[in-house]
């Protein structure tokens, strides 16, 4: 579960893997498009890459009357 500040969290579940070779480096890639200061990390020790697939994601913000809640539900490829 994700959270910020307010009254507002992110609940997300799926599979995880973490891509080798090939697909690792095509992950690498969409990632450092996106941080660019990403390839910086690439020498860290501990680093890890992992790709999710989202089986339900469900938004939740509490400081709404009624709380406003919007859940996602994906279908198995």
């Amino acid at each position: 579960m994700v959270g910020w500040g307010g009254e507002q969290t992110v609940q997300f579940e799926g599979v995880a893997i973490e891509p080798e070779d090939r697909e690792l480096e095509r992950v690498q890639e969409a990632y450092f498009a996106v941080w660019p200061d990403g390839p910086e990390r690439v020498l860290w020790p501990t680093i890890a890459y992992f790709v999710v697939q989202p089986r339900w994601i469900r938004f939740s913000d509490f400081e709404q009357i009624p709380p406003l809640i919007v859940e996602i539900n994906f279908s198995a490829p």
